[in-house]
C-alpha cells in the first residue's frame, strides 16, 4: 500500500531501466492539493514491505499554495 490514508487519487507510474517504479499521487486534492511521490522495486511490491534502498513513500513534491 502506497498511502492508506482516506482521499488518495489519480495514481500514475513508470518504471525506470533499473527496475524502480516510480508513482506520482494526490492526497486531499480539495483544500490542500498535495502531490506526493513514491518509489519501490517489484520485490519489494511482491514483499508488502521494504527489501531494497530503492523504498520512499509520501515525498511531498507539491501542494496548493496557502489562501492569504
Amino acid at each position: 500500500m502506497l498511502d492508506e490514508r482516506e482521499h488518495v487519487t489519480y495514481p500514475d507510474g513508470v518504471q525506470d531501466e533499473d527496475g524502480t517504479i516510480y508513482i506520482v499521487y494526490d492526497y486531499n486534492r480539495t483544500p490542500e492539493g498535495v502531490i506526493l511521490m513514491a518509489t519501490f522495486r517489484e520485490e519489494d511490491a511482491r514483499a508488502g514491505r521494504p527489501l531494497t534502498n530503492r523504498v520512499r513513500l509520501r515525498v511531498k513534491i507539491n501542494r496548493l499554495p496557502d489562501e492569504p
